[in-house]
């Protein structure tokens, strides 16, 4: 038994134990892009349809994968959460680092992903794609993708949101507030100004240094003042 056809048995007995809602067809095409991309190492179609074990050529297993990801009936987050509610399962020991980030996919388009992270790695737990240019983006979509990991929350777990100067906006940190009882740590620019009292001003007024650590409570957040 060659070592294709053993991660390809083994990814599909693990796929049919947790998907159990779609057709069998489907399953062992999941099975087949999953094994292609452990093998190749790749998530293009066409690297991975040349490590599935099969006899078909491999154009023919490309256009079957193409057509399963193009496939109105598919969705891709009813599948991929019995996976993902794992993760932080296996996890939940320690507090749950979420770590929210950006990057082009495709052709014109943007994924705004959320992961966990794993020994240095972000392990994806719920993503957004959508059309749009590389930079800042609303905060209806950065609330949007994170109302997905809500479910896969494992009880009484300790969550830290973490994330770049994209996402200190104070309507997604006034939800995060509002709605979770996550803790987070967000970059931000120093032209964000901070009000204390009466006293207003930008962050890169204070006299700070590399490495030095300045707590500031019960203070407005940019100049709309939103406390924080």
């Amino acid at each position: 038994m060659t070592d294709r056809y053993k991660v390809y048995t083994k990814v599909l007995k693990t796929i049919k134990q947790f998907v159990t809602d779609q057709y069998p067809e489907h399953t062992v095409t999941l099975a087949m892009m999953v094994a292609g991309i452990v093998m190749s190492k790749k998530a293009q179609l066409s690297e991975m349809s040349s490590e599935i074990p099969t006899e078909a050529k491999d154009k023919s297993i490309e256009m079957r994968l193409r057509r399963w990801v193009k496939h109105p009936g598919i969705a891709a987050d009813v599948i991929y959460l019995p996976f993902a509610k794992q993760i932080p399962e296996a996890l939940v020991q320690n507090p749950l680092i979420w770590v929210m980030d950006g990057s082009q996919v495709g052709r014109g388009c943007m994924v705004l992903m959320v992961g966990v992270l794993y020994k240095r790695r972000a392990l994806p737990l719920a993503w957004l794609v959508y059309k749009g240019k590389k930079g800042h983006t609303t905060a209806q979509r950065h609330i949007e993708v994170l109302m997905k990991v809500l479910p896969i929350i494992p009880p009484n777990s300790e969550v830290v949101l973490l994330g770049d100067a994209e996402y200190d906006t104070t309507e997604m940190l006034k939800w995060v507030e509002e709605e979770t009882d996550w803790y987070y740590v967000m970059r931000t620019s120093p032209q964000i100004y901070v009000q204390k009292g009466q006293k207003s001003q930008a962050i890169s007024d204070y006299p700070l240094e590399k490495g030095q650590v300045f707590v500031q409570k019960e203070v407005g957040f940019t100049q709309e003042a939103s406390l924080v």
